[in-house]
């Protein structure tokens, strides 16, 4: 009768084992995910906008079959982040001072339009998908005032 009680003395030592390393990768999960560095906050701009789409940016069309799928679309409702620059930096204002303010929020210029160097972008990507990118464009007449100012939050699914 010795024999089966050692069988069950194993078995109960095999389970404590394994319930042991159990609870030893639950808590490296938990550590793990305590001290994984958090993405940074969106910046202020764009805080509490919702998504609004898919959106391009003001380029002129490079053929006449892009001519055409634009005009199909139709007019879109303004973009909240557009209003929100509008309101912050009128038509009119001076486009450094947008510059300025969108480059402290850490967003980047880049050049969106290939066909038209007169159009302006900056652009904030969020480091992973729990933020949606945001897209500023703009024109600027030879006085350096506004003459064009729109933007879109997008997020990527």
């Amino acid at each position: 009768m010795r024999a089966p009680r050692s069988v069950l003395a194993s078995v109960f030592s095999l389970l404590a084992l394994v319930a042991l390393a159990v609870l030893a990768a639950l808590a490296a999960l938990a550590a793990l995910w305590f001290y994984w560095p958090r993405s940074p906050s969106p910046p202020p701009l764009i805080a509490g906008l919702a998504d609004d789409g898919l959106r391009g940016a003001p380029c002129p069309a490079r053929s006449l079959y892009e001519q055409d799928a634009r005009k199909k679309q139709g007019v879109r409702p303004p973009a909240q982040l557009g209003e929100r620059l509008r309101a912050k930096f009128p038509l009119g204002s001076e486009s450094s001072m947008l510059a300025a303010e969108l480059a402290a929020e850490h967003f980047e210029k880049f050049t969106p339009c290939p066909n038209d160097e007169g159009v302006f972008g900056a652009r904030w990507r969020s480091p992973d998908w729990s933020h949606p990118d945001a897209y500023v464009y703009w024109r600027a007449d030879d006085g350096d005032r506004l003459t064009f100012l729109d933007g879109h939050i997008s997020r990527a699914n």
